[in-house]
Protein backbone atom coordinates (compact mmCIF):
# COMPACT_ATOMS: atom_id res chain seq x y z
CA UNK A 1 0.00 0.00 0.00
CA UNK A 2 1.14 3.48 -0.99
CA UNK A 3 0.99 4.63 2.80
CA UNK A 4 3.32 2.08 3.49
CA UNK A 5 5.76 1.26 0.35
CA UNK A 6 6.46 5.21 1.04
CA UNK A 7 6.48 5.54 4.37
CA UNK A 8 10.25 6.60 4.33
CA UNK A 9 10.30 9.11 1.19
CA UNK A 10 10.73 12.50 2.06
CA UNK A 11 11.42 11.57 5.78
CA UNK A 12 12.91 14.32 7.54
CA UNK A 13 15.77 13.98 9.99
CA UNK A 14 15.82 15.72 12.98
CA UNK A 15 18.56 17.45 14.80
CA UNK A 16 19.75 19.05 17.60
CA UNK A 17 19.55 22.52 17.75
CA UNK A 18 22.51 22.60 20.14
CA UNK A 19 25.05 20.38 18.69
CA UNK A 20 23.43 20.11 15.21
CA UNK A 21 24.16 16.04 15.16
CA UNK A 22 21.41 13.68 14.57
CA UNK A 23 19.82 11.53 16.61
CA UNK A 24 18.86 13.42 19.99
CA UNK A 25 17.50 16.97 20.59
CA UNK A 26 18.65 19.20 23.24
CA UNK A 27 17.19 17.81 26.06
CA UNK A 28 19.67 14.85 26.37
CA UNK A 29 22.41 16.20 24.39
CA UNK A 30 25.94 15.16 25.87
CA UNK A 31 28.12 18.29 24.21
CA UNK A 32 27.24 20.68 27.11
CA UNK A 33 28.09 18.88 29.69
CA UNK A 34 31.66 17.96 28.01
CA UNK A 35 32.23 21.08 26.81
CA UNK A 36 32.04 22.81 30.52
CA UNK A 37 34.11 19.85 31.68
CA UNK A 38 37.00 21.12 29.24
CA UNK A 39 36.34 24.35 30.53
CA UNK A 40 37.34 23.48 34.09
CA UNK A 41 40.20 21.52 32.73
CA UNK A 42 41.43 25.01 31.27
CA UNK A 43 41.01 23.72 27.95
CA UNK A 44 39.65 24.89 24.79
CA UNK A 45 36.27 24.12 23.17
CA UNK A 46 36.44 21.04 21.33
CA UNK A 47 34.62 21.66 18.04
CA UNK A 48 34.70 18.01 16.64
CA UNK A 49 31.57 17.56 19.06
CA UNK A 50 29.70 19.97 16.84
CA UNK A 51 28.17 18.47 13.47
CA UNK A 52 30.57 19.09 10.01
CA UNK A 53 27.91 22.29 8.96
CA UNK A 54 28.11 23.75 12.78
CA UNK A 55 31.93 23.17 13.00
CA UNK A 56 32.92 25.60 10.13
CA UNK A 57 30.21 28.61 11.98
CA UNK A 58 31.77 28.20 14.81
CA UNK A 59 35.37 26.52 14.36
CA UNK A 60 36.85 30.63 13.27
CA UNK A 61 40.16 31.08 14.12
CA UNK A 62 41.76 34.90 15.24
CA UNK A 63 45.37 35.31 13.62
CA UNK A 64 47.23 34.20 16.55
CA UNK A 65 45.69 30.67 16.63
CA UNK A 66 42.78 31.11 19.40
CA UNK A 67 39.43 30.18 18.43
CA UNK A 68 37.16 33.48 17.50
CA UNK A 69 34.22 32.20 19.45
CA UNK A 70 36.34 30.52 22.13
CA UNK A 71 34.27 32.22 25.51
CA UNK A 72 30.91 32.37 23.35
CA UNK A 73 30.92 28.87 22.70
CA UNK A 74 31.75 28.28 26.55
CA UNK A 75 28.82 30.61 27.57
CA UNK A 76 26.37 29.06 25.25
CA UNK A 77 26.82 25.63 26.24
CA UNK A 78 26.90 26.22 30.17
CA UNK A 79 23.36 27.85 29.74
CA UNK A 80 22.40 25.22 27.71
CA UNK A 81 23.55 22.33 30.24
CA UNK A 82 22.07 24.80 33.30
CA UNK A 83 18.63 24.06 30.80
CA UNK A 84 18.54 20.62 30.39
CA UNK A 85 19.60 20.26 34.98
CA UNK A 86 16.20 22.80 35.31
CA UNK A 87 14.24 20.45 33.33
CA UNK A 88 15.55 17.21 34.63
CA UNK A 89 14.58 19.07 38.58
CA UNK A 90 11.02 20.27 36.70
CA UNK A 91 10.10 16.96 35.60
CA UNK A 92 11.04 14.83 39.12
CA UNK A 93 9.34 17.89 41.16
CA UNK A 94 5.75 17.30 39.03
CA UNK A 95 6.70 13.11 39.98
CA UNK A 96 6.83 13.82 43.70
CA UNK A 97 4.12 15.77 43.40
CA UNK A 98 1.49 13.28 41.68
CA UNK A 99 2.21 11.15 44.40
CA UNK A 100 1.39 13.43 47.03
CA UNK A 101 -1.61 11.86 48.56
CA UNK A 102 -5.33 14.23 47.04
CA UNK A 103 -3.07 14.69 44.39
CA UNK A 104 -5.64 14.21 41.10
CA UNK A 105 -4.60 10.59 39.73
CA UNK A 106 -3.62 9.56 36.17
CA UNK A 107 -6.08 10.05 34.04
CA UNK A 108 -7.94 7.04 32.56
CA UNK A 109 -6.14 5.47 29.68
CA UNK A 110 -7.51 4.76 26.38
CA UNK A 111 -6.37 2.97 23.63
CA UNK A 112 -5.14 4.99 20.02
CA UNK A 113 -6.46 2.42 18.14
CA UNK A 114 -10.16 1.49 19.33
CA UNK A 115 -10.58 4.37 21.86
CA UNK A 116 -11.12 1.57 24.29
CA UNK A 117 -10.71 2.35 28.12
CA UNK A 118 -7.86 0.58 30.55
CA UNK A 119 -5.88 0.04 27.76
CA UNK A 120 -3.24 1.21 24.61
CA UNK A 121 -1.90 -0.47 21.32
CA UNK A 122 0.69 -2.28 22.85
CA UNK A 123 -2.20 -5.61 24.51
CA UNK A 124 -5.39 -4.05 22.27
CA UNK A 125 -7.29 -7.58 21.43
CA UNK A 126 -9.07 -5.54 18.93
CA UNK A 127 -6.22 -4.41 16.85
CA UNK A 128 -4.47 -7.72 17.29
CA UNK A 129 -7.38 -9.78 16.14
CA UNK A 130 -7.63 -6.77 13.01
CA UNK A 131 -3.85 -7.52 12.02
CA UNK A 132 -4.37 -10.88 12.07
CA UNK A 133 -7.68 -11.02 9.89
CA UNK A 134 -5.73 -8.52 7.23
CA UNK A 135 -2.93 -11.01 7.49
CA UNK A 136 -5.17 -13.76 6.24
CA UNK A 137 -6.64 -12.02 4.10
CA UNK A 138 -3.76 -10.60 2.46
CA UNK A 139 -2.26 -14.16 2.35
CA UNK A 140 -5.44 -15.61 0.45
CA UNK A 141 -5.13 -12.43 -2.14
CA UNK A 142 -1.56 -13.41 -2.50
CA UNK A 143 -2.79 -17.02 -3.40
CA UNK A 144 -5.34 -16.42 -5.66
CA UNK A 145 -3.27 -13.76 -7.52
CA UNK A 146 -0.36 -16.39 -7.87
CA UNK A 147 -3.35 -19.39 -8.93
CA UNK A 148 -4.93 -16.32 -11.64
CA UNK A 149 -2.37 -14.93 -12.47
CA UNK A 150 1.43 -16.28 -12.55
CA UNK A 151 0.73 -20.17 -12.50
CA UNK A 152 -2.78 -19.56 -14.74
CA UNK A 153 -1.67 -17.05 -17.28
CA UNK A 154 2.20 -17.27 -16.63
CA UNK A 155 2.45 -14.18 -15.65
CA UNK A 156 6.16 -13.73 -14.78
CA UNK A 157 9.64 -12.22 -15.48
CA UNK A 158 10.34 -13.97 -19.65
CA UNK A 159 6.80 -13.92 -20.91
CA UNK A 160 5.81 -13.01 -23.52
CA UNK A 161 2.72 -10.29 -24.14
CA UNK A 162 1.08 -8.64 -26.66
CA UNK A 163 0.86 -4.99 -26.10
CA UNK A 164 -0.76 -1.74 -27.08
CA UNK A 165 -1.22 1.68 -26.84
CA UNK A 166 -3.20 4.74 -27.86
CA UNK A 167 -0.29 6.86 -28.47
CA UNK A 168 3.38 5.36 -28.24
CA UNK A 169 6.81 6.68 -28.59
CA UNK A 170 9.14 3.78 -29.70
CA UNK A 171 12.52 4.96 -30.47
CA UNK A 172 11.21 8.83 -30.83
CA UNK A 173 8.46 8.66 -32.51
CA UNK A 174 5.17 8.75 -32.06
CA UNK A 175 2.96 5.95 -33.40
CA UNK A 176 -1.06 6.13 -32.77
CA UNK A 177 -2.80 2.89 -31.79
CA UNK A 178 0.26 0.86 -31.77
CA UNK A 179 0.05 -2.64 -31.42
CA UNK A 180 3.05 -4.61 -30.63
CA UNK A 181 4.79 -7.84 -28.94
CA UNK A 182 7.09 -7.70 -25.63
CA UNK A 183 8.74 -9.74 -23.06
CA UNK A 184 8.41 -8.59 -19.80
CA UNK A 185 11.96 -8.04 -17.68
CA UNK A 186 10.97 -6.78 -14.31
CA UNK A 187 8.29 -7.03 -11.90
CA UNK A 188 7.72 -5.39 -8.06
CA UNK A 189 6.40 -8.75 -6.81
CA UNK A 190 7.00 -6.97 -3.01
CA UNK A 191 3.80 -4.94 -3.72
CA UNK A 192 1.24 -7.66 -4.17
CA UNK A 193 -1.33 -7.27 -1.93
CA UNK A 194 -4.97 -5.90 -1.35
CA UNK A 195 -3.76 -2.42 -2.18
CA UNK A 196 -4.11 -3.55 -6.04
CA UNK A 197 -7.68 -3.32 -5.15
CA UNK A 198 -8.32 -0.36 -3.68
CA UNK A 199 -8.61 3.05 -5.77
CA UNK A 200 -8.05 5.63 -2.73
CA UNK A 201 -5.17 7.06 -3.13
CA UNK A 202 -3.31 6.75 -0.49
CA UNK A 203 -4.26 3.22 0.58
CA UNK A 204 -3.35 1.78 -3.17
CA UNK A 205 -0.99 -0.33 -4.52
CA UNK A 206 0.93 0.31 -7.98
CA UNK A 207 2.18 -3.21 -9.77
CA UNK A 208 5.96 -1.76 -11.20
CA UNK A 209 5.91 -3.85 -14.46
CA UNK A 210 8.92 -3.34 -17.04
CA UNK A 211 8.39 -4.50 -20.24
CA UNK A 212 11.30 -4.90 -23.44
CA UNK A 213 9.76 -3.56 -26.96
CA UNK A 214 11.78 -3.67 -29.99
CA UNK A 215 14.93 -3.35 -27.81
CA UNK A 216 13.66 -0.65 -25.30
CA UNK A 217 12.64 -0.95 -21.83
CA UNK A 218 9.29 0.43 -21.00
CA UNK A 219 8.12 0.98 -17.42
CA UNK A 220 4.31 1.19 -16.13
CA UNK A 221 2.38 0.94 -13.29
CA UNK A 222 -0.78 -1.44 -13.31
CA UNK A 223 -0.43 -1.73 -17.08
CA UNK A 224 -2.41 -4.96 -17.05
CA UNK A 225 -5.55 -2.41 -18.16
CA UNK A 226 -6.09 -4.89 -21.48
CA UNK A 227 -5.91 -8.08 -19.43
CA UNK A 228 -8.45 -6.49 -16.88
CA UNK A 229 -10.90 -5.17 -19.65
CA UNK A 230 -10.45 -7.97 -21.73
CA UNK A 231 -11.74 -9.98 -18.12
CA UNK A 232 -14.88 -7.84 -17.73
CA UNK A 233 -18.22 -8.33 -18.43
CA UNK A 234 -22.01 -6.92 -18.53
CA UNK A 235 -25.00 -9.02 -17.19
CA UNK A 236 -28.31 -8.58 -18.34
CA UNK A 237 -28.87 -5.37 -15.51
CA UNK A 238 -25.88 -3.25 -17.33
CA UNK A 239 -23.61 -3.78 -14.42
CA UNK A 240 -20.45 -4.70 -14.85
CA UNK A 241 -19.10 -7.74 -13.41
CA UNK A 242 -15.49 -8.93 -12.60
CA UNK A 243 -13.67 -11.88 -13.99
CA UNK A 244 -11.06 -14.30 -12.07
CA UNK A 245 -8.28 -11.65 -13.39
CA UNK A 246 -10.06 -8.43 -12.95
CA UNK A 247 -11.13 -8.93 -9.73
CA UNK A 248 -7.63 -8.55 -8.12
CA UNK A 249 -7.40 -5.33 -9.69
CA UNK A 250 -9.38 -1.60 -8.77
CA UNK A 251 -6.85 0.59 -10.58
CA UNK A 252 -5.53 -0.41 -13.89
CA UNK A 253 -3.60 2.07 -15.66
CA UNK A 254 -5.36 3.43 -18.42
CA UNK A 255 -2.70 5.37 -20.02
CA UNK A 256 0.64 4.50 -21.38
CA UNK A 257 1.56 1.02 -22.57
CA UNK A 258 -1.11 -1.60 -21.55
CA UNK A 259 -0.89 -5.20 -21.70
CA UNK A 260 -3.27 -7.07 -23.87
CA UNK A 261 -2.56 -10.97 -22.79
CA UNK A 262 -0.13 -13.46 -22.22
CA UNK A 263 1.32 -15.51 -25.37
CA UNK A 264 3.66 -17.27 -24.28
CA UNK A 265 3.52 -17.98 -20.71
CA UNK A 266 6.98 -17.57 -18.59
CA UNK A 267 9.46 -20.61 -17.10
CA UNK A 268 10.38 -18.74 -14.45
CA UNK A 269 7.91 -17.75 -12.54
CA UNK A 270 8.57 -17.41 -8.02
CA UNK A 271 7.88 -19.89 -5.72
CA UNK A 272 4.62 -20.14 -3.95
CA UNK A 273 6.05 -20.61 -1.05
CA UNK A 274 7.57 -17.39 -1.08
CA UNK A 275 4.86 -15.80 -2.63
CA UNK A 276 1.91 -17.06 0.10
CA UNK A 277 3.94 -15.68 2.89
CA UNK A 278 4.91 -12.55 1.47
CA UNK A 279 3.90 -8.55 2.66
CA UNK A 280 2.79 -8.97 6.21
CA UNK A 281 4.63 -6.46 7.90
CA UNK A 282 2.62 -3.43 6.64
CA UNK A 283 -0.47 -4.68 8.27
CA UNK A 284 1.46 -3.89 11.63
CA UNK A 285 2.71 -0.57 10.60
CA UNK A 286 -0.56 0.57 9.22
CA UNK A 287 -2.45 -0.52 12.45
CA UNK A 288 0.31 1.50 14.38
CA UNK A 289 0.01 4.62 13.11
CA UNK A 290 -3.87 4.79 12.36
CA UNK A 291 -6.75 4.69 14.11
CA UNK A 292 -9.08 2.08 13.70
CA UNK A 293 -11.83 4.59 12.51
CA UNK A 294 -9.60 6.06 10.06
CA UNK A 295 -8.69 2.93 8.22
CA UNK A 296 -12.20 0.67 8.55
CA UNK A 297 -13.61 2.29 5.76
CA UNK A 298 -10.74 1.22 2.87
CA UNK A 299 -9.53 -2.26 5.10
CA UNK A 300 -12.47 -3.73 6.28
CA UNK A 301 -14.18 -4.10 2.72
CA UNK A 302 -10.90 -6.00 2.03
CA UNK A 303 -11.67 -8.73 5.80
CA UNK A 304 -15.04 -9.21 4.34
CA UNK A 305 -14.13 -9.91 0.66
CA UNK A 306 -10.80 -11.78 0.88
CA UNK A 307 -10.32 -13.19 4.25
CA UNK A 308 -10.65 -17.37 3.99
CA UNK A 309 -13.22 -17.70 6.47
CA UNK A 310 -15.75 -15.57 4.86
CA UNK A 311 -17.88 -19.09 4.17
CA UNK A 312 -17.65 -22.24 6.27
CA UNK A 313 -17.68 -23.21 9.71
CA UNK A 314 -14.96 -20.02 11.21
CA UNK A 315 -17.96 -17.40 8.76
CA UNK A 316 -19.81 -16.91 12.21
CA UNK A 317 -16.54 -16.09 14.17
CA UNK A 318 -15.13 -13.58 11.32
CA UNK A 319 -18.48 -12.08 11.27
CA UNK A 320 -18.56 -11.23 14.82
CA UNK A 321 -15.59 -9.96 14.61
CA UNK A 322 -16.00 -7.48 11.84
CA UNK A 323 -19.64 -6.76 14.24
CA UNK A 324 -16.80 -5.42 17.06
CA UNK A 325 -14.09 -3.56 14.66
CA UNK A 326 -17.41 -1.75 13.49
CA UNK A 327 -18.35 -1.00 16.81
CA UNK A 328 -14.75 -0.07 17.80
CA UNK A 329 -14.40 2.32 14.87
CA UNK A 330 -17.17 4.52 15.95
CA UNK A 331 -15.72 5.03 19.48
CA UNK A 332 -13.75 8.29 18.04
Amino acid sequence: MRIYEQRNKNKRTSNCPTCGNAGHMWMTCPVPAKMVALKKQGKEPDISLFAPWSQSAWGARQPEGKLYYHDQIFRTMKRQLEKQQLRIEKREADKNRRSLPGVQAKRKTSCGFCGGDNHNRRNCTVMNNFVDDLTRASQNYRKKFYERLVVGRGFAEGALVAVGCSYFNLKGKWIEDYEGIGIITDISWDTVNLGLTINNWEYRSNLAVAVLVEGETYHGENPLGGMIEADRTVDKDGYSVDGEIAALFGNANRHGLKIQSVLAPSKNIPSQEWFNEGYTDCWHWITKKKKLSEISYYLLPLIKRWHPSTRGRNAGKLKARIAEYQSAGNHF
